[in-house]
């Protein structure tokens, strides 16, 4: 484990080193560039360090835009991470920490405290905070630079110090660059991330988007047991919707992210049967061994890939397939990441291939996610790992 955190922080300073590249980049054009003199007072490393405050105040001006939205139409907060500060609100209570991690070094996230979702009023009443929340962001992002311009023209034609003339220049500057490097970043869309802007048209007008995001965040909230054991409705919903996308042979890793939800809640007993559309994705997916195999081809749908042959091993039918799957996937795959170690771990514990019993119990040693640095500081992110990692062992002699 001290291995472990030292490489953490290692990976934090490389990221910071290549802020300060970043950074000190804007900084050096600024000294560089022939401006007044009252505009360039400061040395290269005061510019710096000008530019470091500025980038933070912008990432925090525009995650807390989130996260006032969200509590202005209703939907309480649980944290807000800008960069390596988190803030989490445990207990009732508001907290900061220190969580330097890879994830946010250079941006951050807004999580919303979900709740249950009661009936189709509420979903579309959620729906339309969570979508106002998401592009508040952007909007916050372009408030505060045009505050900032008008505030700098003011001063420019009022103050005569330089130093402060040389503060608002460049402030003025790099908050420029660093609002079109965050506007820039809110468009990005792909299999695995999502910016505000297109997703602030999925959650405004893709109902299975957002039912998903609400159903899954559950995870997160401070009452998750009973957010998710309440949840009838929003499952409801998504079963509904997944019976359009098996229609549709939709194969999206976020789809496949939620037929491994439902999987984990029937193998933790949350959901005493099997819904039949998820028996169907399964079978669906594992008919054509191309298409099953392309679910593990990253770290993303690699935990979801281990989950579908923990339930085939469940089925008389599909149980050897799910073990030699299970061989082959051993070959080939080194455990040279904690998430691998652990899945592959797990998955000979639950196979009885081997007993793990005092790995798995070790909440420290549960990584299910690449994104592991941020979920781990909640609860309900360790709850079906530590039920999966319970069940009894049935041991294979081969």
């Amino acid at each position: 484990m001290k291995k472990q955190k030292f490489k953490k922080y290692l990976i934090f300073i490389a990221y910071m080193i290549i802020g300060a590249i970043t950074g000190g980049g804007i900084a050096y054009s600024l000294s560089s560039i022939e401006f007044p003199a009252e505009y360039m007072a400061f040395p290269f490393y005061v510019n710096l360090l000008i530019v470091a405050c500025t980038y933070f105040m912008a990432v925090a001006f525009h995650e807390f835009g989130h996260a006032f939205s969200f509590s202005k139409n209703g939907v309480k907060m649980r944290a807000v991470i800008v960069m390596f500060l988190f803030f989490i609100k445990e207990n009732g209570r508001w907290k900061v920490k220190f969580r330097p991690n890879k994830l946010t070094a250079i941006g951050g996230i807004a999580i919303p405290d979900i709740r249950a979702i009661k009936d189709q009023a509420d979903l579309e009443e959620t729906q339309r905070a969570y979508a106002k929340a998401i592009i508040a962001g952007p909007i916050s992002s372009i408030i505060l630079w045009a505050g900032v311009m008008v505030l700098s023209v003011l001063i420019f034609f009022t103050a005569t110090n330089p130093v402060i003339l040389s503060t608002t220049f460049t402030v003025m500057v790099s908050l420029t660059i660093i609002t079109l490097f965050l506007l820039g970043t809110s468009f990005i869309k792909n299999e695995y991330a999502v910016g505000d802007f297109p997703a602030y048209k999925l959650a405004k007008n893709d109902r299975f988007f957002i039912a998903m995001q609400l159903y899954q965040y559950a995870l997160f909230s401070t009452e998750h047991e009973r957010v998710r054991n309440e949840n009838h409705y929003l499952r409801s919903v998504l079963l509904g919707e997944l019976e359009t996308k098996l229609q549709q042979r939709n194969n999206h890793i976020y789809t496949l992210g939620l037929v491994d939800h439902f999987i984990i809640e029937h193998l933790t007993g949350r959901i005493e049967q099997m819904p039949s559309v998820i028996v169907d994705y399964v079978d669906y997916l594992q008919e054509d061994e191309e298409r099953l195999a392309k679910i593990k081809a990253n770290d993303f749908g690699l935990s979801i890939y281990f989950h579908i042959l923990r339930y085939m091993y469940t089925k008389k039918e599909t149980k050897q397939k799910a073990l030699d799957l299970h061989e082959s996937l051993k070959r080939e795959l080194k455990p040279k990441t904690p998430m691998r170690n652990y899945l592959l771990k797990q998955a000979d514990h639950a196979f009885g291939l081997a007993d793990h019993t005092e790995f798995l119990h070790n909440i420290e040693n549960i990584c299910i996610s690449p994104a592991h640095e941020i979920w781990k500081n909640f609860d309900g992110y360790f709850v079906d790992e530590l039920k999966l990692n319970q069940l009894d062992v049935k041991r294979q002699v081969f």
